[in-house]
């Protein structure tokens, strides 16, 4: 198996129409390069159907990290019975991490667009614009050509109909959920995000109920305090009132006694003293 170089690339152009529109300018290092078509497929598409291109007013798309998406070309190819095609992405979109998932080759009889399923494996959005060469196609010779019921022929579900993005690729897209390495770090942040938010709310109920506590804790020992320091003053009180009735009761038990003696027997005796000077005088 030999594959064209440029001369020869160019010369099969010229006898058989292999690439339709056909620009000189695109044959580069023994390949042609293919350039994005009108047609293109987003799995995060907010409307879920075919987007529509044109090389003015809406050019570009965006294929979003973790996210697949269906490319159709520009050209339509056209690969003789006794030739073969190897297809691929350019180095400069395959380095941001553009993957071709949907084959690498063309069969003999081909004749019509290519689809291309790609994924994007990067950290970041890749960008895309319709017009522009992303996919090189290199032709190489079998030994013999292929027979018509060999060869890629009516017998397959697309021939012929690659004119648009068939309906049975977007509806396998659809179907699910995708479990890329980006749709899984999304759910284990929405995970943590979830988790971080409950610790949180934890975390306040606990020093709410911390203060309810300390709160708490400190009513008792404050009405504890309170009772204790009434009861003390209640008690000094009446051993107080207790003490005072003790002195009364002694002062007039004292006024009572002795005291009270003196003074009548004073009274007394002064009354006896006047008689006695009144009886002299007479």
């Amino acid at each position: 198996m030999a594959f064209l170089g440029v001369k020869e690339l160019i010369e099969l152009q010229n006898a058989r129409t292999i690439i339709s529109p056909f620009e000189k300018e695109k044959v580069k290092n023994g390949a042609y390069e293919l350039s994005l078509g009108s047609e293109v497929y987003l799995t995060d598409a907010t409307s879920g159907k075919v987007e529509q291109l044109d090389s003015e007013r809406n050019r570009q798309i965006d294929i979003n990290p973790g996210q697949f998406a269906l490319l159709l070309t520009k050209e339509r190819v056209n690969i003789p019975k006794d030739k073969i095609g190897f297809i691929s992405i350019k180095a400069g979109e395959k380095l941001k991490g553009l993957i071709n998932v949907s084959g690498f080759h063309v069969d003999p009889g081909f004749n019509d667009h290519l689809l291309f399923s790609v994924y994007n494996a990067g950290p970041s959005t890749i960008v895309l614009y319709s017009g522009e060469p992303y996919f090189p196609i290199w032709i190489a010779e079998m030994k013999t050509e292929l027979k018509e019921e060999d060869a890629y022929n009516d017998n397959n579900e697309h021939y012929g109909k690659l004119g648009h993005i068939p309906t049975k690729y977007i509806e396998f897209l659809k179907r699910g959920e995708l479990t890329s390495p980006k749709a899984l770090f999304d759910k284990i942040k929405d995970v943590e995000s979830n988790l971080n938010e409950k610790i949180i709310k934890s975390d306040e109920k606990k020093d709410r109920n911390d203060w309810l506590y300390k709160i708490i804790i400190g009513l008792i020992i404050t009405i504890f305090l309170k009772t204790f320091w009434d009861w003390a003053a209640y008690d000094k009180g009446y051993n107080d009132g207790k003490r005072s009735k003790e002195i009364n009761q002694e002062i007039q038990d004292r006024i009572k006694g002795p005291i009270i003696d003196s003074i009548v027997n004073y009274k007394v005796d002064s009354v006896l003293n006047k008689r006695g000077k009144n009886d002299t005088t007479k």
